[in-house]
């Protein structure tokens, strides 16, 4: 119950705000949930000496995400460059007194990818032609194809997948999961294209490539974050939400999905 009542909670908070509101609702969302997923991250992968340099991503992920908004290219470069650097020279100075690990230097510069830059995306799409549309699509996708999977391999599963990383998870809740995916992004195409007139023409193939696409970086994401739990060994990145850990746990397989979204549009269209 308490796991329902998070997840109810997280849907009126977050998602339908995010789907009814102006573009600028999803950039106070990513500016909230963002900074967090990297605090989480930072607190279990970095030691406390050396989590200056996870704050020096935390700081500048505001501006970031601020000048993907205003889709100034140029400034996010500065800044991209800007907080490699500060890591960098930080990083070995910290080394240098034997603070921080040249691991820990380089977590703090993945933190820089993910999940910053490739959230960051989620912010473009929403900004592009028919960025409602396309932001509800992937969010659909993503959340309906993980519990594809999930009932898929709880009921049918029996080839694991990944023993390591997450031994639950199988081949079939995996097909199950792209399947769903798929067949739930034909439907809501069809259905929104009659309630709002789009902008753009979306052929079938296109669909179909985007739910599989989609279901196989919500997997991703998943088990990105199963690995960081499992290399430190955590059972949860936090503990800010009640039967569902912290924010990266419930983000983990969203934060990929937009730069597939992204650039398979932009590309493929």
């Amino acid at each position: 119950m308490k796991r329902l009542i998070s997840a109810l909670i997280l849907v009126l908070v977050l998602a339908l705000p995010v789907v009814f509101g102006p573009a600028w609702v999803l950039l106070i969302m990513a500016v909230i949930v963002i900074p967090m997923c990297i605090f989480e991250l930072m607190r279990v992968c970095l030691s406390k000496d050396a989590r200056i340099l996870g704050w020096i991503v935390f700081y500048a992920s505001f501006p970031f995400l601020w000048f993907t908004y205003r889709g100034n290219l140029s400034a996010i470069y500065c800044i991209m460059i800007g907080m490699s650097l500060a890591v960098m020279g930080f990083g070995l100075y910290l080394y240098e007194h034997e603070k921080a690990s040249a691991r820990e230097m380089g977590l703090a510069l993945s933190t820089i990818i993910y999940p910053l830059t490739l959230f960051s995306f989620w912010i473009l799409v929403r900004n592009g032609i028919d960025g409602r549309f396309w932001m509800i699509f992937g969010l659909l996708c993503t959340f309906l194809s993980d519990a594809g999977a999930y009932y898929t391999g709880k009921n049918l599963g029996k080839m694991r997948l990944s023993p390591r990383l997450s031994p639950k998870k199988t081949w079939e809740g995996l097909l199950g999961g792209i399947a769903v995916s798929i067949v739930s992004g034909i439907v809501f195409t069809l259905i929104y294209a009659q309630i709002v007139p789009l902008q753009g023409t979306y052929p079938l193939w296109l669909i179909v490539v985007l739910g599989f696409a989609i279901a196989v970086l919500d997997l991703m994401g998943d088990l990105t974050a199963s690995m960081f739990k499992r290399e430190f060994d955590v059972k949860d990145m936090g503990s800010l939400i009640p039967g569902h850990g912290g924010m990266l746990d419930r983000m983990d397989g969203v934060i990929p999905v937009g730069a597939a979204l992204y650039i398979i549009i932009q590309v493929l269209r």
